[in-house]
């Protein structure tokens, strides 16, 4: 076959591909390139094309009349990605692509159907350039996102320098926010909890740690004075001595009208100037009993949507006295009244810290912003705060739909190829709502950077901020904001929870250490699923359980009493934390599976969610984990009854994940796919019925709404089975876009036939129903496979089940169960 082209041939055969119907629709008229020799600039020319795991550079080279060259160099890579595992057969394909003399009609490398087709565009992109010809410009990318923020090369000395907030000292740039609180123990109580575990983040280096709010001791709330002092001081010196010992120091928030996120507007506009000042009153009161019981700094909260913004913002300010929102003065009246009250009780060089919203936006109805407080009105308050007293502001943002927007603005990223998703069917673009002061760059992480940075143009005290601020994921990106005077102070919530010891693991340079929090918002589960599924952390089981029924003994895993030997079979999450747990006991741990790669099926959901979740960082702590402790871990190696019996181990646990029922069938010509046939497969076409609605389903249905397709669910659970395994937090944002982009479910719906263009069903009112469509993805519920672990209990082997195999769910629940299997070996 000659490999000699012409333009004419060229484009015709180009046209032709799934690139050409895209990209030639609007170039000049195949009749313009005439046949003969001449047809390519000679040269070489470059190409970016990327997969759901890895990236890579096309590199073609040209004479005059022909393709001489194919080549590629990985940019980035996965363990999930292809491009350096099939090296060699990928390089056969560039090989038959030059003899071609162009990628159409040349078959790509079979189980690499990703690497194939990013080869065969970047090759295309390539013969473009070559040509002389330019594509149409693509559709600019809403908040695009950038790589190579998460760097960990320098020695963090900026973060771990010490800070003066007022008169008080912190030793390093690390504070643990007022998020998420402890749990309560066997007899109700939460405060020898709270010692322990707050006790154990200053133990481990976090400079400053703010309780959130006061409920954990009654009487340090300006709305609890008549409890007993000496027995609130007493019940809560426990917690601040525990913190004080590790080295580091503590406060509370204290807040306007209870701890709620939201105050009823008519208690900011209708409670008289007279309750005002009383409550005042008793906000001394309760700073002079937590300067007694030992707190170190009190932070005021007037910032998300509770009771002391609604003062700050005209939005709900309709006051006409003193207190109304005629002025900066009066606005921030109650708040400065506030800080001088504390510091009149507790001495002038008492530290207080004050949080409030840095800018607002509309997420509801996008733009219209009208009272919103905007920038220059918090620099303004900000600076009315630091004239009264002040010690440090910390930012947020402020919202007035979905409370995740104010303070976890990476639920905004959840969805891949979808950054800015505001959770209501609408999508932010950073660039102009919060007058562009959300950084949406990172996939949530630094998102208050800017507003940071602008505040401190307004005020002389130090200025910080939460939102995922994860030291573990960008610590050069932090210490760098830091050295440049745009950052003073890193609060972070739910990554200390996930892991205490973070501060010290990065002081001292053991990043793949840290349990990486994966920011799956589980830790928050009980509040936004109306506590019907308890708060629990996806990565470390011991936060929300030590001390309880679940976990009485405590926070430390009991080392073994007894060398057993252990095999786990299975290594997604549920056998990897099983093989962990066992082996950090010390037991002799094997660790099996088939695959050549640990992790399972969270490959395949990082190839659909996309990176927001760090995977690769889940990857990378479980390997070090595994090999730090021993485990003998075997790839490529399926396990059967046989193999045990000759390995004969005293323990085996059972982690081969789930099965799936036999795929539906079509009664005629619409192609049904597994979930395995349908990811990356070009033939779903532009309308898509996915079977089921459970997290897996809904993922991939949202991974098909990027790419512009029409999907429907069907299943016969009802409305709050749709993504029923993901966080609570989560559901709300993958709904909200889902149906922003018109997906529509059918709850309670049968399933009767698929058919040549179409899938009938019978609808929840029993009414038949066609919905047409090109394809079908059968994403029914995973059930249970546990022929193996039965085969051997039966053969008596001492056997646990873990995961999927048993009771098929989440990471979560599948890490939970490993845990509690192997801690209690």
């Amino acid at each position: 076959m000659s490999n000699s082209l012409s333009r004419r041939s060229f484009l015709k055969g180009v046209a032709a591909s799934a690139l050409g119907a895209a990209a030639w629709s609007s170039l000049a008229p195949l009749s313009a390139f005439a046949d003969g020799a001449g047809v390519f600039r000679p040269g070489a020319y470059k190409s970016v094309q990327s997969t759901p795991y890895g990236a890579i550079e096309v590199t073609c080279t040209f004479s005059a009349d022909k393709l001489t060259d194919v080549s590629y160099g990985v940019l980035r890579s996965s363990r999930a990605d292809y491009f350096i595992p099939f090296t060699a057969p990928l390089q056969a394909y560039c090989s038959r692509i030059v003899e071609a003399g162009s990628p159409v009609g040349v078959d790509g490398v079979s189980g690499a159907t990703f690497c194939s087709d990013a080869i065969d565009e970047g090759v295309k992109a390539c013969m473009i350039q070559a040509l002389g010809l330019e594509l149409p410009k693509a559709q600019a990318v809403l908040n695009p996102q950038e790589e190579g923020f998460d760097t960990f090369d320098s020695d963090l000395a900026a973060v771990f320098s010490p800070l003066q907030l007022g008169s008080m000292t912190i030793r390093n740039r690390t504070a643990k926010s007022a998020g998420t609180g402890t749990w309560f123990d066997q007899t109700g109580d939460s405060v020898p909890i709270s010692a322990e575990v707050y006790g154990r983040m200053a133990a481990n280096e976090v400079g400053l740690i703010i309780l959130p709010g006061y409920d954990l001791v009654p009487g340090f709330g300006p709305d609890d004075p008549e409890v007993d002092e000496e027995q609130a001081i007493r019940a809560m010196m426990p917690v601040t001595q525990a913190v004080h010992s590790g080295g580091g120091k503590i406060g509370y928030q204290m807040c306007f009208g209870g701890g709620a996120p939201t105050v009823p507007d008519e208690v900011i506009n209708d409670t008289p100037a007279e309750e005002l000042q009383a409550f005042i009153e008793r906000c001394g009161i309760a700073a002079a009993r937590a300067r007694e019981a030992g707190f170190d700094c009190i932070e005021i909260k007037g910032a998300s949507a509770d009771g002391l913004n609604g003062f700050l913002t005209r939005r709900v300010n309709r006051r006409e006295d003193e207190y109304g929102p005629q002025s900066i003065e009066n606005r921030t009246r109650l708040f400065r009244q506030m800080i001088r009250k504390i510091k009149e009780v507790n001495g002038a060089d008492y530290p207080v810290g004050a949080l409030i919203n840095g800018v607002e936006e509309n997420d509801v109805v996008l733009g219209q912003n009208d009272k919103f407080l905007t920038i220059e009105e918090t620099k303004a308050i900000a600076h009315a705060l630091e004239e009264a007293g002040a010690d440090w502001i910390q930012v947020r943002v402020g919202a007035n739909g979905q409370e995740l927007n104010i303070w976890a603005l990476d639920v905004q990223h959840t969805v891949k190829d979808a950054d800015g998703n505001t959770g209501n069917g609408s999508m932010f673009d950073y660039s102009r709502h919060y007058e562009g002061l959300v950084d949406g760059s990172h996939s949530g992480f630094g998102s208050f950077l800017p507003i940071v940075k602008a505040m401190k143009e307004a005020v002389k005290i130090p200025v910080g901020c939460a939102c995922y601020m994860d030291l573990r994921v960008g610590p050069d990106y932090l210490n760098a904001a830091i050295e440049r005077g745009e950052l003073d102070l890193i609060f972070m919530n739910r990554p200390l929870n996930c892991d205490w010891e973070l501060v010290r693991k990065m002081h001292e340079g053991r990043r793949e250490d840290v349990i990486p929090c994966m920011h799956c918002q589980h830790c928050q589960d009980g509040l936004f699923n109306g506590w019907t599924i308890p708060d629990l952390c996806r990565m470390n089981p011991v936060f929300f359980n030590a001390l309880t029924d679940v976990m009485p003994e405590g926070f430390d895993l009991v080392p073994a009493s007894e060398n057993r030997r252990v095999m786990v079979i299975g290594a997604g999450p549920a056998g990897l934390e099983a093989a962990r747990v066992a082996a950090e006991r010390g037991f002799e741990v094997s660790l099996y599976d088939a695959s050549d790669r640990i992790g399972g099926l969270m490959h395949f959901a990082k190839g659909v969610k996309g990176d927001h979740e760090r995977y690769e960082d889940f990857f990378t702590y479980m390997e070090r984990q595994l090999e730090k402790n021993g485990v003998s871990v075997q790839l490529f190696k399926r396990v059967d009854a046989a193999f045990v019996r000759e390995q004969n181990p005293d323990v085996v646990i059972v982690a081969v994940g789930g099965l799936r029922e036999e795929k539906a069938a079509s009664s005629g010509t619409l192609p049904v796919f597994t979930p395995e046939e349908a990811f990356g497969s070009s033939s779903l076409g532009s309308s898509v019925v996915i079977l089921g609605a459970g997290v897996q389903a809904a993922d991939f249905a949202a991974y098909l709404a990027t790419q512009g397709k029409k999907v429907s669910l069907v299943h016969g659970g009802t409305e709050a089975d749709i993504d029923k395994e993901q966080s609570g937090e989560f559901q709300i944002y993958l709904k909200g876009y889902l149906q922003g982009k018109g997906t529509r479910f059918w709850n309670q719906a049968e399933l009767l036939s698929i058919d040549n263009d179409s899938v009938r069903i019978r609808t929840e009112l029993g009414l038949e129903t066609v919905i047409p469509c090109d394809s079908v993805v059968d994403f029914r519920d995973m059930i249970p496979n546990t022929a193996l672990a039965e085969e051997l209990r039966a053969a008596g082997f001492e056997v646990y089940e873990a995961g999927d195999c048993v009771e098929p769910n989440n990471i979560r629940a599948a890490i939970f169960k490993g845990h509690m299997i192997s801690r209690y070996l």
